[in-house]
């Protein structure tokens, strides 16, 4: 015979893994990954730093997490805008227009180009997310630059790996820029 449940031991779970990921990116992007505290994310998430190093398992697991959640949040749905039968030059604008617009929803700027630009600050599961993001970027901006060659855009003596990377690292380097108010 099946007795009634036996209630778990100790307090009811409360941690809202999701709610601190979020508050993580929320501070990390707005005040930059080098310029808040794990204390502070703690302190704004309603946390403990136990419960916090518990779920996450430290901080570079918290910045793993935050930086998942803004790829899925924000890198994602800004990369749906690209068309494929659109000029690179063309493809190019948008990203400019878009990176620079003040008026867009979130802070100015990118997380994963800010932490791009501190390597000695991550942790290894956030560097490994940084450089799979890296990484599927520079293949969209491939992709780009293999059509730009079949239209005429670019010279098929072209690098298309070597121009994925200048790409890669101008739009890196103007995110950085706007950033620092640009």
């Amino acid at each position: 015979a099946i007795g009634p449940a036996t209630p778990p031991v100790g307090r009811p779970r409360t941690f809202d893994r999701d709610r601190v990921a979020a508050v993580a990116l929320e501070s990390y992007w707005n005040d930059g990954v080098g310029e808040v505290s794990l204390n502070e994310i703690c302190r704004r998430a309603g946390v403990s730093k136990p419960g916090l190093y518990r779920e996450f398992a430290g901080e570079d697991g918290l910045m793993d997490a935050a930086l998942a959640r803004y790829a899925e949040k924000v890198l994602k749905p800004n990369f749906t805008f690209v068309v494929d039968d659109l000029p690179l030059a063309e493809l190019l604008a948008g990203m400019i227009e878009w990176m620079v617009d003040v008026d867009r929803s979130g802070p100015l700027g990118c997380l994963l180009a800010n932490m791009r630009q501190m390597p000695d600050r991550l942790g290894p599961a956030t560097s490994a997310r940084v450089a799979e993001l890296r990484g599927q970027a520079q293949s969209q901006y491939a992709t780009w630059v293999e059509r730009a060659k079949e239209t005429g855009e670019v010279s098929p003596t072209v690098s298309t790996a070597v121009a994925a990377a200048l790409i890669d690292f101008q739009l890196t380097n103007l995110l950085v820029q706007v950033l620092g108010g640009l």
